[in-house]
């Protein structure tokens, strides 16, 4: 499940995981399983830790720096794999969709998939 987004700087559509950032005194599991909720809506379980990413980059022509915790997890619902896509909501209140990708798209760079590197982690 894959949340998309377009860069103004870039004039660029691209698709990033589902979540977000790390409160204080919480793991990155705990995270990953509670931004997943407040972003799509859906609870999620299992999460398992597949790699970590430092990642540089530019948005909307503005540099940024990241550390990416890149997890895999379970839908609790498993009728929420039927689903072809989720409304979803940034904390800033930003609506985006976000919907599956197939991986061999991903892989092959049809569109482009961020932050670099974790395509390789999934």
């Amino acid at each position: 499940m894959l949340a998309e987004g377009y860069d103004p700087g870039k004039k660029q559509r691209y698709v990033i995981p589902v979540g977000g950032g790390i409160e204080f005194f919480e793991s990155a599991k705990d995270a990953a399983v509670r931004e997943v909720f407040e972003e799509i809506g859906v609870r999620v379980k299992n999460p398992r830790l597949l790699g970590v990413s430092e990642n540089m980059f530019t948005f909307d022509s503005e540099p940024g720096h990241e550390i990416v915790f890149v997890f895999a997890a379970e839908f609790h619902d498993v009728s929420h794999y039927q689903v072809a896509q989720f409304a979803g909501r940034e904390s800033n209140d930003e609506p985006f969709v976000a919907r599956w990708y197939e991986e061999s798209a991903l892989k092959a760079g049809e569109i482009p998939f961020y932050p670099d590197g974790i395509v390789g982690m999934i």
